[in-house]
């Protein structure tokens, strides 16, 4: 974390608190997961109880937001397709329903949302198998290898799909990561004929990935998914089951982010 301007003694302008406050919302933004109240303390040398004065402060302005481990991370502002959407209000529509696809599943459910010029994971909730696929509040998603990045960037116009792979990069994750243009604009028609989106072990070996789009006003601003080992994936029956179910509850945070946007 870079060093805050510190002060002589004769400069009668510089407020403390603000500086603190800034050293916190620099902390937050530059950390890659969600911290809670004693380890910002630590790492900037502020007593915990102001820590937790700037921390409410900053959370009721909403600077910052606290995750349901009471962890705090920063606060983004509108979704990039639309920015009278916050993530916080996509996450808070989502949740109730991650929760009873995990409880269907035991499996991982994961949430990301498309920002400026990337997909990013905003919520978490981990199988309980003692093995699983995992993710991680805070990861940038690849949109040419990942359910949840494809899901996304298919819904979008050509111009963002190419800006969004630019800028995470074709990378090759795997051996079955798709890494030329033609395959991957094929991908992104058949996610969109379809509803939902396949990671066949394209971003990771051991695993598959399922996930639908969250729509709103025509394009893609987030997408839930399920994550299973390869071991572990649903026989076909059961996966279709799963996969209408998963398009059932992205449609459900689809209306009422719709409802929310226009204020009814």
């Amino acid at each position: 974390m870079k060093k805050f301007y510190a002060p002589d003694k004769e400069d009668r302008y510089f407020s403390r608190a603000v500086s603190n406050a800034l050293q916190i919302l620099d902390l937050l933004r530059n950390d890659q997961s969600p911290l809670g109240l004693s380890e910002i303390a630590r790492k900037t040398g502020i007593n915990k109880t102001s820590v937790f004065r700037f921390l409410y402060t900053m959370e009721v302005t909403g600077h910052v937001a606290r995750d349901e481990t009471g962890r705090y991370t920063i606060s983004h502002t509108g979704l990039e397709c639309s920015p009278d959407i916050t993530p916080e209000q996509v996450k808070a529509a989502a949740l109730p329903r991650m929760r009873r696809l995990r409880s269907s599943y035991a499996e991982t459910v994961s949430l990301g949302v498309l920002l400026k010029n990337h997909i990013e994971v905003i919520q978490v909730l981990e199988s309980s198998h003692l093995i699983r696929m995992s993710n991680r509040i805070g990861a940038i998603i690849p949109p040419h290898a990942s359910s949840i990045g494809k899901a996304i960037t298919a819904f979008q116009d050509e111009d963002k799909q190419e800006q969004l792979v630019n800028s995470f990069g074709m990378l090759r994750l795997t051996e079955k990561t798709i890494l030329d243009d033609v395959t991957l604009k094929q991908e992104y028609s058949k996610i969109r004929r379809l509803g939902w989106s396949h990671d066949n072990r394209e971003s990771a070996m051991e695993g598959q990935c399922f996930g639908v789009p969250i729509m709103l006003r025509g394009k893609a601003v987030a997408s839930i998914s399920i994550s299973f080992p390869v071991f572990r994936v649903l026989e076909e029956k059961n996966l279709q089951s799963m996969l209408e179910n998963l398009k059932r509850t992205a449609n459900e945070v689809s209306a009422e982010l719709d409802s929310d946007s226009q204020g009814t």
